[in-house]
C-alpha cells in the first residue's frame, strides 16, 4: 500500500468518526430540547434608536415567563423565550421570523413597530405561527386589503391600544375639558406610526369640534426642528399634536421652550419613555399623551410587576406591561389548546383559534378582549408629564 493511499484511508476514517459523533450530539440536543420545553419566540429592537421600547417589551415578557415557569410551566413543559434583536429594521424582522419558524416556535412576540410588523406578519401567518405585536398601532396592521375592504390575517394579533381609540380620547379631553380648539399637527413623514396616527388625530379633532389650523412635517432623526416651531408659534394655536416618537418629541419640546411657545405638546404612546424628560428636562413638563398602562394605579398585580421591573433596573411602562400581558395571553391560549408540541402545525393553529376566543382577559394593562381583526379592545389612560417636589419627573393620570 502506498503512503499516499494510507493517508487517504486514515483521513476518511477520521472524517467518518467525527461525522457520526457530530450527528449523535445534534440528535441528543434536539431530543432533550423537544422533550423539556416549548419555545416562544421574540423579535424586537433591543439595540438601535428605539431600543428602549424593544428591550422593555422583552424584559416584561421575560418576567412573565419566569413566573409561569415557576408555577409549573404550560401543560407539563417549561417555556423557553428565544428572543432576538431586530434593531427596528424591516429586513432583520423578516429574517428573524424565518429563523423562529425554523425553530418551531409556538408563537412570536413582535414586532413592536407598525412598519416592522407589517414586514413580517404575512410570513408568520404563512408559516402557521401566531405573531402578536405589543406596539403596532397603525390602522389595519393585522389585516390585508381585499377588494374594497379588509380581512384578518389569520395569525396576526396585537394586544396594544389602538391609535384610533387613543387619539379620540385624548382629543376629546383637549377640546372639551381644556377648551383647546385651535390645533397644530406635526407628522414625522418617514415614520409609518406617525403618518397613521396623524390621520386619526385629524379625524378626531374635526369630530370633537376643533380645527387643525396648521400642519408641519419633520423626519425621524432631524436635529433642528426650530423652523417648524416658528411657523406654529405665528399661528396662535392652543395645542401642538406631534405623532412621532420620544426622541423627536424631546427636540420639539426644547425648541418650543427656546421660542417661548406655551401651547402644550401632545402625542401618542410613542412619547412614553423616561428619555422624554431625560433629554428635554423642564421643557417636558405639561406634555400630554395617551397610553395603555399607568404604573401608579393601586393594584396588587401592577405594583408587583412594577417592583419586579425595578429589581431588574428598569421602570415599568406600556411596552414592558404589554410584553408581560402578551406572554400571559399566549400561555392562556396554549393551555386551553392543550399544546405540547409546536412542531405540529395543528397545535399552533389551535393557539390561534383560542386567542380569537379571548374575552375580558384581565391584564395589567386593563381588561381586554380580542376582536375579529385580532386586535385587543381596551381603554386608554391619558397622562401628563409633571415635575415632583423632589425635582424628579414623572406622569399624572388625567382620566
Amino acid at each position: 500500500m502506498s503512503f499516499k493511499k494510507l493517508l487517504l484511508i486514515t483521513a476518511l476514517s477520521v472524517f467518518a468518526v467525527l461525522s457520526l459523533a457530530g450527528c449523535k450530539k445534534a440528535g441528543n440536543n434536539n431530543a432533550s430540547s423537544d422533550a423539556d420545553v416549548l419555545i416562544i419566540g421574540g423579535q424586537n429592537p433591543e439595540t438601535g434608536p428605539i431600543a428602549d421600547y424593544g428591550s422593555k417589551t422583552v424584559l416584561g415578557a421575560q418576567i412573565a415567563f419566569e413566573e409561569i415557569n415557576a408555577d409549573g410551566g404550560v401543560n407539563g413543559k417549561k417555556i423557553k423565550f428565544a428572543h432576538y434583536d431586530s434593531r427596528g429594521e424591516k429586513t432583520d424582522a423578516v429574517n428573524l421570523t424565518r429563523r423562529l419558524l425554523k425553530e418551531n416556535s409556538c408563537a412570536i412576540i413582535g414586532e413592536i413597530t407598525s412598519g416592522s410588523f407589517l414586514a413580517m406578519r404575512e410570513l408568520a401567518s404563512d408559516g402557521g405561527t401566531v405573531a402578536i405585536s405589543t406596539g403596532a398601532t397603525a390602522e389595519h396592521v393585522t389585516e390585508r386589503r381585499t377588494g374594497d375592504g379588509y380581512e384578518h390575517i389569520p395569525f396576526a394579533f396585537r394586544n396594544t391600544l389602538q391609535d384610533s381609540d387613543g387619539a379620540l380620547s385624548l382629543t376629546k379631553y383637549l377640546v372639551h375639558n381644556k377648551g383647546f380648539k385651535k390645533i397644530a399637527l406635526i407628522t414625522s413623514t418617514n415614520n409609518e406610526y406617525s403618518v397613521g396616527l396623524s390621520n386619526f388625530f385629524r379625524d378626531a379633532v374635526k369630530n370633537a369640534g376643533g380645527t387643525v389650523v396648521i400642519e408641519q412635517s419633520i423626519n425621524d432623526g432631524d436635529t433642528d426642528v426650530s423652523a417648524q416651531i416658528t411657523s406654529i408659534k405665528n399661528s396662535d394655536v392652543d395645542a401642538v399634536i406631534f405623532t412621532g416618537y420620544y426622541q423627536e418629541a424631546a427636540r420639539l419640546l426644547l425648541a418650543k421652550q427656546t421660542q417661548g411657545l406655551k401651547a402644550p405638546l401632545v402625542g401618542g404612546d410613542g412619547f412614553q419613555s423616561p428619555d422624554l424628560w431625560n433629554i428635554a428636562g423642564d421643557a417636558a413638563v405639561g406634555a400630554m399623551f395617551f397610553t395603555a398602562f399607568f404604573a401608579e394605579i393601586d393594584s396588587p398585580n401592577i405594583q408587583s410587576f412594577k417592583a419586579k421591573m425595578l429589581a431588574k433596573g428598569k421602570e415599568a411602562d406600556t411596552f414592558s406591561a404589554q410584553g408581560y400581558d402578551a406572554a400571559y395571553l399566549l400561555v392562556e391560549a396554549m393551555k386551553a389548546a392543550n399544546v405540547t408540541d409546536c412542531a405540529d402545525a395543528s397545535q399552533r393553529d389551535a393557539i390561534r383559534a383560542k386567542l380569537m376566543e379571548i374575552k375580558d382577559f384581565e391584564g395589567i394593562t386593563g381588561k381586554m378582549s380580542i376582536d375579529a381583526t385580532g386586535s385587543a379592545v381596551k381603554e386608554p389612560f391619558l397622562l401628563e408629564v409633571v415635575k415632583k417636589a423632589d425635582g424628579s419627573f414623572g406622569t399624572q393620570n388625567l382620566n
